[in-house]
């Protein structure tokens, strides 16, 4: 999970809610249309074109707006304010996935809200740790809302675990020369390459935090090896 940091709302919605604030529809079911895409691009852009659950890629015509305090637990005003609100993978009326917002469902209940690990929580990257073979686990097993939100996220669904570990591969990988075979220089570039693009804008590489924590796991094995044969 990649931590969100949330823009300003489109003017289109801040117009929408100065209109509407009085209205016994003020709610996100009245929203029209063109005020939903108004929302999901603005979602996209500043979510650097991830999933806020999974980090797939994501387009506007890919994505639906997901709430992070389910609706069913909204208060008046509370499913039409844009900090409630992410872009997650699938589109709308599209098949239900087994994972992510679909998986996610009408959880947390406000009595539970302390075991969801929002990609809105500052540092919320660091909580989650991912393996070479894609699956996902709490960086601290004490993490009972990492625990909680990988399971209620189904972020080790063996459809996304694959994702990830095809992407992992793709980045250690040296074309016939088999997995894990980067070489330590290409890797830190890789690493630095990674790292500079989530300090520019526009878009970022799927399941960019996975691979970051991928290389640093890789450097550091090639430099114990390295370390333990008398290298530099």
């Amino acid at each position: 999970m990649r931590q969100i940091n949330k823009g300003a709302e489109p003017a289109e919605l801040t117009a929408w809610k100065a209109q509407n604030r009085a209205s016994p529809n003020y709610c996100y079911a009245s929203l029209t249309a063109t005020h939903r895409l108004a929302v999901r691009n603005a979602l996209v852009r500043e979510q650097r074109g991830l999933c806020a659950y999974t980090g797939r890629r994501i387009d506007v015509g890919s994505c639906h707006i997901e709430h992070l305090r389910p609706q069913t637990h909204c208060e008046i005003g509370e499913d039409v304010d844009y900090r409630n609100l992410v872009a997650s993978v699938p589109a709308p009326n599209t098949p239900q996935l087994p994972y992510g917002a679909h998986k996610k469902g009408d959880w947390p209940t406000r009595a539970d809200e302390h075991l969801f690990v929002s990609p809105l929580s500052g540092g919320c990257a660091d909580r989650f740790s991912f393996r070479l073979n894609g699956e996902v686990e709490a960086r601290s097993a004490t993490d009972n809302a990492a625990v909680e939100t990988i399971v209620r996220l189904g972020l080790n669904d063996d459809a996304l675990v694959q994702l990830r570990k095809a992407a992992i591969a793709a980045t250690l990988q040296i074309r016939g020369r088999g997995p894990a075979s980067i070489r330590i220089a290409d890797a830190r570039k890789r690493l630095r390459d990674l790292e500079q693009a989530e300090q520019q804008a526009g878009t970022l590489e799927p399941y960019s935090f996975v691979l970051v924590q991928a290389l640093e796991r890789q450097i550091q094995r090639i430099e114990k090896i390295r370390e333990a044969r008398g290298q530099s």
